[in-house]
Formats: structure tokens, sequence, C-alpha cells
């Protein structure tokens, strides 16, 4: 009786040809159903600096050019691409707002994704992470150097002292802590303002030296050029 049963289901499974196995795919290469999926790719400047060059124009324009853009985020954190990432003095957070925010409300999205990381006056700080002082202090040392970190290259006074004008990044956030933060943030920002002082950070870290100490004169707690004399509206 036995063989007899055995006989019944060989023969059944060599009638169904779609339940045949083939033995040319390894079993063990299947996916679980349970896999999670693919991380999502970090941020970058390139897609960054396109997403708010083409959505933050005219008033709304957070960099003079694409190369401004190119340079300034080189100062920031990069972060992730994931929904958790939509603050703090990140590259994540500012390409989020500079994608379908800014395209549907450029107005009130455009400076969370610009150097700022929001607008001048704000206590929060969309992408600053709570301070538009530690945007401004993160990308200025990037740009500019510090005592304590000198640039290569960083050109000297008649005295023989280098222009590094902040001794580091705290101290630059508590001398930032002053600024006049009144007048909004612009790609032609001038007078002594925070304002004004931003956006020549973002014009030093496209200078090379010693050109680029043109304009890191005019980002400190004591400006020159630019940012020296009263701001206008």
């Amino acid at each position: 009786m036995r063989a007899f049963l055995v006989a019944i289901v060989l023969v059944g499974c060599s009638d169904n040809k779609n339940s045949a196995i083939d033995a040319s795919v390894p079993i063990d290469v299947a996916i679980p159903l349970d896999a999670p999926p693919d991380a999502p790719p970090l941020p970058d400047c390139p897609t960054y600096c396109a997403q708010i060059q083409q959505n933050c124009t005219g008033t709304n324009a957070q960099y003079a050019d694409a190369t401004a853009c190119m340079s300034a985020c080189e100062s920031f954190a990069v972060g992730t691409s994931t929904v958790a990432d939509r603050s703090g003095n990140t590259l994540g957070c500012r390409t989020f707002y500079a994608g379908t925010p800014s395209m549907t409300d450029p107005v009130a999205n455009c400076p969370h994704a610009g150097p700022a990381g929001d607008v001048i006056s704000s206590a929060s700080g969309v992408c600053s992470g709570g301070d538009i002082c530690t945007s401004f202090c993160t990308l200025e040392i990037k740009a500019c150097g510090s005592v304590e970190a000198p640039l290569p290259g960083d050109p000297e006074d008649s005295s023989g002292n280098t222009l590094n004008y902040y001794g580091n990044v705290a101290q630059c956030i508590s001398s930032c802590s002053s600024f006049d933060k009144t007048h909004p943030y612009s790609t032609t920002a001038v007078g002594d303002s925070l304002a004004c002082r931003l956006n020549e950070a973002v014009r030093a870290a496209v200078s090379v030296m010693p050109d680029g100490a043109l304009h890191c004169s005019s980002t400190q707690a004591i400006p020159f050029k630019a940012c020296a004399g009263v701001a206008t509206p």
C-alpha cells in the first residue's frame, strides 16, 4: 500500500508542469517579503543648487548665481533626505525647502532654503539649527578662516597680522548676537546688518584669497566696505 501511494505522488508531480522546480535557479536568492527598502540618497549640492536657482528668483533669490550657491553649500552639514531632516543647519533641510515648498510658495520657503536657513528676523530658524547666527558663522569661518584655524594664503595687514577676525565659531556667534537682524537678507544687502554680513560671507566663499579678504572684511563685528554704512531697508 505504501508503494502505491508514492507512485500516485510521483505521477501527480510529473503531470503538473507548472509545479516543476527549475534546478538552475538557486532557491536562496529569493528576496524576503519584509526586506527593508533601499536608503534614500544623501543630499548633494548640485541637486540643491539646481532647485533653489530654479524656484527662488527675483526678490526671492538666495544666491547671485550657481557658483555662489555651490560655494556656500560646502559649509552645510549634509544631513539626510528623510522626513526627519526638516530642521537644523543641514543641506538636507535646505534641499527639502528648495524643492516643492519653494516652487509653490517662494516668499515663505526660499528663506528656509537659503544660506541663512530662515528669514533673518526669525527666532526659530527652520534650517539654521534654531539660530541664524549659527548659519552665518559656520559659513563665515569656512570662507574666511579664523584665528584658531587660518586659511592658507590669508593676507596680512600693514603690521603683519593675518586678517582673521573671529577667533572661532563660538566667538563669531557671540558677536553676531548683537548684529542688526531687522533687515532682510538679499543678494544685494548692504549696511551694518547681519543680512549684509551674510551676503558678504557668501561672496567670500566664492572668492579666493586675497580677493576674498575684501568680502571677509565686511563680515566682521566692526565691518568695513559694503557693511560699514547704515543698512538700507
